[in-house]
């Protein structure tokens, strides 16, 4: 999440507009767009009064309310943008990665249910084609002018303005935990037509709960679990069960849904209670805690019989804190799946951010037998106020970007998730009546992203088992 984003529980402020856009089939993806673009414009009319009646926004700064002279605050955080390593990364060489030496991955997880392992192998398959899947984080829970708590409307601005859900539905088990939202149907949802499941989690400081939550950096939360002190480590181990009994109700006809859930993100940064911040010169999360925390968390989930979880771990903007990320916070390769990165940079600088991460991840991935990815990324912002300067940013800086890198590197990254659409004046995907909808278009009728609509990538997903 793009720091001091959207809180947990603003969704409330939202006042969806009655007639949100219909989703309308046509015989191409050209038709669509211009069929769908008369009605997002509609709904414009529609949202712009449902939001002019709300009294916050969804993206009000997570932290409005912490005092600011209370150790960990905003004050002394690091922030997104902040580079925190003396020097960039820069890989050597390019990908050795080769369709003629292909190899099919497999979870670190031996119990893992015979779908789970269907979508790592579906998944492996990417990492030898210029192709991934575009994610969109809430998708079908928020949108520029709906919101969907029960997941059972359908709407998704991805497919409002294309007529595809994307390929990757994202979520937060921070929702589930704090606001008692459940995302079984939006997860049904997206298993019946042809989507991925990844969750990440912003759990509250288990130390400090308070309206700061995730941000509240202070005292020593991590060794307090660890050490099993028995305000923190109830919280957290209490979270842990409620976050357990909603997976438990991801199943489909009897299947239990496979999910990719990326834990503890952006360990690389100060803004989270779980990074690298400390105050008065204590560590928040010691590297070693940070590792033990993580590999604990993991413990706890398959010691409670869930098994459907491919495990992600994604540090921000690792090129720029490579030992942080792959060396003194690394949890390990037999602990994760998916390697991948946060990344948000601003529109000017975000082609050449997003490609040096890339790159690091992919050759990092390549050396570990591991899937490359990218957790969620975007313009720092948002682009609600972009112009048509950047109209292709979707096409030429996003995905063509990084699918035609010259290291090939890259090119692994199997999928690539957008953030979230709060509301008209917050958003990271385009409808047909903004401004970056043109570059947008260009990715859905490109050979390099991925919608759920995809009939090669469907009968891969289901010649692996993924049904």
């Amino acid at each position: 999440m793009p720091y001091g984003s959207t809180a947990p529980g603003d969704e409330e402020a939202l006042l969806p507009a009655e007639v949100p856009a219909t989703p309308v089939v046509a015989a191409n993806k050209q038709q669509r767009a211009v069929a769908l673009t008369v009605l997002c414009v509609s709904a414009g009319v529609l949202g712009t009064l449902a939001y002019q009646a709300s009294i916050d926004e969804r993206a009000a700064p997570a932290v409005a309310e912490m005092d600011v002279s209370e150790p960990g605050s905003m004050s002394t955080m690091k922030k997104h943008s902040e580079k925190t390593g003396l020097s960039r990364y820069t890989v050597s060489g390019t990908s050795s990665l080769s369709s003629s030496t292909e190899t099919v991955l497999t979870p670190t997880d031996s119990d893992a249910t015979s779908e789970t392992v269907a979508l790592m192998e579906a998944m492996s398959s990417l990492r030898y084609d210029s192709k991934f899947l575009f994610g969109h984080q809430n998708t079908n829970y928020i949108g520029q002018y709906f919101l969907d708590k029960d997941g059972t409307s359908g709407y998704s601005d991805v497919k409002n303005g294309t007529g595809s859900y994307p390929a990757v539905f994202g979520f937060d088990f921070a929702d589930v935990v704090e606001n008692g939202i459940s995302f079984t149907e939006h997860v049904k949802t997206a298993y019946a037509n042809g989507g991925i499941v990844a969750f990440d989690w912003k759990p509250c400081n288990p130390e400090k709960v308070n309206s700061a939550c995730a941000n509240e950096v202070y005292g020593t939360p991590c060794k307090k679990i660890l050490g099993e002190s028995a305000k923190p480590y109830s919280y957290f181990t209490g979270w842990l069960d409620t976050i357990i009994d909603e997976i438990k109700t991801f199943k489909s006809d009897g299947t239990k849904i496979p999910i990719i859930f990326r834990l503890f993100h952006e360990n690389t940064g100060g803004w989270y209670w779980w990074g690298v911040d400390s105050v008065d010169d204590v560590e928040t999360c010691s590297d070693e805690d940070y590792k033990a925390l993580f590999n604990f968390t993991q413990d706890y989930i398959h010691d409670a019989g869930i098994h459907n979880i491919l495990w992600e771990y994604a540090p921000a903007k690792p090129s720029d804190d490579y030992d942080s990320a792959f060396y003194d916070r690394y949890p390990g390769s037999d602990r994760i799946d998916i390697v991948a990165f946060d990344r948000y940079s601003t529109d000017d600088e975000y082609a050449e951010d997003v490609l040096s991460d890339c790159q690091t991840v992919a050759e990092w991935a390549e050396n570990h037998n591991l899937l490359a990815a990218i957790g969620e990324t975007g313009i720092s912002s948002g682009i609600q106020d972009e112009t048509s300067s950047y109209k292709d940013w979707y096409y030429d800086d996003f995905g063509k970007n990084f699918m035609t890198d010259s290291t090939s590197y890259c090119t692994q990254i199997v999928y690539a998730l957008a953030w979230e659409n709060a509301n008209e004046h917050s958003y990271w995907v385009p409808l047909p009546n903004n401004e970056l909808w043109d570059g947008f278009q260009k990715l859905y009728e490109s050979d390099y992203g991925i919608f759920a609509d995809d009939s090669d990538w469907q009968t891969t997903l289901t010649d692996a088992g993924y049904y």
